[in-house]
């Protein structure tokens, strides 16, 4: 290690990254590294340098960057066994568990991003279309179609409403196609449903993450249509007809 890379380390603080996987994309994109092919042994070693240097990290926040320092060396560990070859099977990648985290969380922090963005732009607060579908529901509430931004607008407002002390938990098993399946079922069962009613089977922040994330690929996809019957109120989830679909 140079003189002028270990200087840079001794004043890095940790503080400054939401957590473990924040620091490990911050290397990967320093290094310009392919996500899908992420160097081990080198990564392993740059994440330590930097934790070597950390200071002013509480107790807590400290546990989980080596927790995942643990994880990168088991990783490390794994790729360095010698391996049996079986022509009939796939060998599974050691890295592969946490290259689908780190994809997560990398959509995540882009959401997070772009929400920050459009609310600093005057455009945040934007007009509902002129001309727009509406659906009886619920006795006498009027539910009108809205924009990918309403929805972003309605997430910020669930995700500001929640307690500070929720985190991602980095070995949690949720990804946005299980949620995709999951609404595929909602709609199967009841034709249209509320978001909140993901929510009520959502038991971290993460996997309210995914439930959006796989609400906008739906969106995306034209698989579904979304609704609301007020400004950052629920989100009415609809299977799109064929004729909707079709665009007539």
């Amino acid at each position: 290690m140079d003189a002028g890379t270990q200087g840079e380390k001794q004043s890095f603080k940790l503080e400054k990254f939401e957590g473990p996987l924040d620091l490990l994309l911050f290397l990967i994109r320093k290094a310009e590294i392919n996500i899908y092919d992420i160097p081990i042994a080198a990564i392993t070693e740059q994440y330590l340098g930097y934790l070597k240097y950390a200071t002013r990290v509480d107790l807590d926040n400290i546990t989980e960057f080596y927790l995942m320092a643990a994880t990168l060396i088991w990783i490390k560990s794994r790729m360095l066994l010698p391996v049996e070859v079986d022509l009939e099977s796939e060998l599974e990648d050691p890295r592969r568990e946490l290259v689908e985290k780190l994809i997560e969380y990398q959509k995540y922090k882009k959401l997070s991003e772009l929400i920050t963005e459009k609310e600093e732009e005057a455009e945040w607060i934007l007009e509902r279309k002129p001309s727009q579908i509406v659906l009886p529901f619920l006795d006498e509430e009027v539910w009108e179609s809205i924009s990918v931004w309403d929805l972003f607008k309605t997430f910020y407002s669930i995700i500001s409403s929640l307690s500070s002390e929720k985190t991602i938990d980095l070995y949690e098993e949720v990804s946005i196609n299980e949620k995709i399946t999951l609404i595929h079922e909602y709609l199967e069962a009841r034709g249209q449903f509320l978001f909140t009613d993901l929510l009520t089977r959502t038991r971290s922040l993460l996997e309210l993450i995914c439930s959006f994330l796989a609400v906008l690929e739906m969106v995306k996809a034209r698989v579904i249509q979304v609704f609301q019957n007020r400004l950052f109120g629920d989100i009415l989830i609809r299977a799109r007809t064929a004729e909707v679909q079709n665009g007539t």
